[in-house]
């Protein structure tokens, strides 16, 4: 009871900071003043090496794939010490990163949603994009599996890029932008970028639909989130962001034809529509997925801040090793992405806070919370967040950077343990 007061108390307290910003913005009138009002991100106190300010694209895709070639090693090393004997690294990718939700996506990415192997109450929870897209790059002749790791990896390249001209463009921060893509590539759960998942997918395509929405090309935003609502079911709440987007242009008289901007809007849910309407043709229920989830994974809609209590429950009695590599994060990063938004709130746009409210509330909503942690991965703003702890000095930054290093051996330990989800 305690902690799930604490834990309604906290997320009470971040909505309590949203609503004020949101009076602030909405009664400010903008005029000559406009640009010192909107300042986004902390100001640059380091350089760029000069090759990174000449390349960032091909700075970030040495990176990600530095980054991701890294893991794969470290966790086929770790791999072989768990089981006793040496292994092929090739032959030890399946054995590694196919596991999981990952089964099933391959699944649909080969058979579709109806199989004699794994009827559809065992795939229809998942949604339909990215196995698609892995079923599309198998068709030039690439396993599917080799066909999913190149989908991720390309997927994740793309989002850091994006990621990196976003927060470019936000805060004219150029280093800002850089720390952001070190944190999303060595995030402690950032593994599953380069597994048959579809957190890079979504990742990037929310990315691209922030880009857009806050360029004022309301078409191609709302586009973007409605494949985002196609891969993912959280990609239904970047209405959150796009209706407050076009309220602020409103306000301050730059909503130029609004019809674009409610079109826009409008495309958002055709994505989860569409993955609804799947339901209805395999089943004959638009809503069956709930039904499967309920009846497979024991899933179901609850109480946000009860799910963080249990959470802690099970980490003081459960099993030690599932209490480190599950309970913990999923307790320590629900208080850490609060804690971050309330600490950088205030510099990061209203729609950025307005989205990472709704989120973190729907990610920490499933009864039976295992995935915590790696859903908040695909949460942006709390990246930007950290990034912005870092620009303090460079204590908070080597530091950073060390918590981050350190979690991502120590949760990889835990997954090839089978104690991450």
């Amino acid at each position: 009871m305690l902690i799930t007061t604490i834990a309604l108390l906290a997320f009470i307290l971040l909505l309590a900071s949203i609503a004020l910003r949101g009076v602030y913005e909405f009664g400010l009138s903008l005029g000559d003043n406009a640009d010192e009002h909107m300042a986004l991100f902390a100001p640059r106190p380091f350089a760029l090496s000069t090759s990174q300010q000449r390349h960032p694209i091909y700075a970030i895709v040495l990176l990600v794939l530095g980054a991701r070639l890294a893991t794969w090693l470290l966790a086929w090393l770790l791999f072989i010490f768990r089981e006793n004997q040496v292994v092929g690294f090739f032959d030890s990718l399946k054995t590694i990163w196919w596991r999981w939700d990952a089964v099933h996506y391959l699944n649909i990415a080969a058979h579709g949603y109806v199989t004699d192997a794994m009827p559809e109450k065992l795939n229809l929870v998942f949604y339909p994009l990215y196995p698609a897209l892995v079923a599309l790059i198998g068709l030039s002749g690439i396993p599917l599996f080799a066909a999913s790791l190149i989908a991720s990896l390309a997927a994740f390249c793309a989002a850091t890029i994006v990621l990196y001209r976003l927060v470019e463009r936000e805060s004219q921060n150029p280093q800002l932008a850089w720390d952001c893509c070190k944190i999303l590539v060595i995030f402690p759960f950032s593994f599953f970028f380069a597994m048959p998942y579809t957190e890079s997918l979504f990742l990037l395509l929310t990315l691209l639909s922030f880009w857009y929405l806050r360029g004022g090309y309301w078409l191609l935003a709302g586009l973007f989130a409605a494949l985002a609502g196609f891969t993912r079911n959280q990609g239904i709440l970047l209405l959150i962001p796009f209706a407050v987007e076009i309220l602020l242009r409103w306000r301050n008289g730059e909503l130029n034809r609004p019809w674009r901007a409610l079109l826009g809007l409008a495309l958002v849910p055709l994505g989860l529509l569409a993955y609804l309407a799947i339901n209805h043709v395999v089943t004959g229920n638009w809503l069956q997925f709930l039904i499967y989830q309920r009846q497979n994974w024991s899933q179901s809609f609850g109480f946000m801040p009860s799910n963080v209590a249990n959470a802690f429950s099970n980490l003081l009695q459960g099993d030690l090793n599932l209490a480190l590599g599950t309970w913990l994060p999923t307790v320590l990063c629900y208080f850490a992405a609060i804690a971050l938004l309330l600490t950088c709130g205030r510099q990061l746009p209203l729609p950025y806070l307005a989205y990472s409210a709704v989120y973190l509330w729907v990610s920490y909503s499933p009864s039976w919370l295992l995935s915590g942690p790696r859903y908040l991965m695909s949460l942006f703003p709390l990246v930007i967040a950290t990034g912005m702890l870092m620009q303090k000095n460079r204590y908070w930054h080597q530091a950073i950077e060390l918590i981050m290093l350190f979690g991502l051996g120590f949760f990889l330990l835990m997954y090839i343990h089978y104690q991450v989800y």
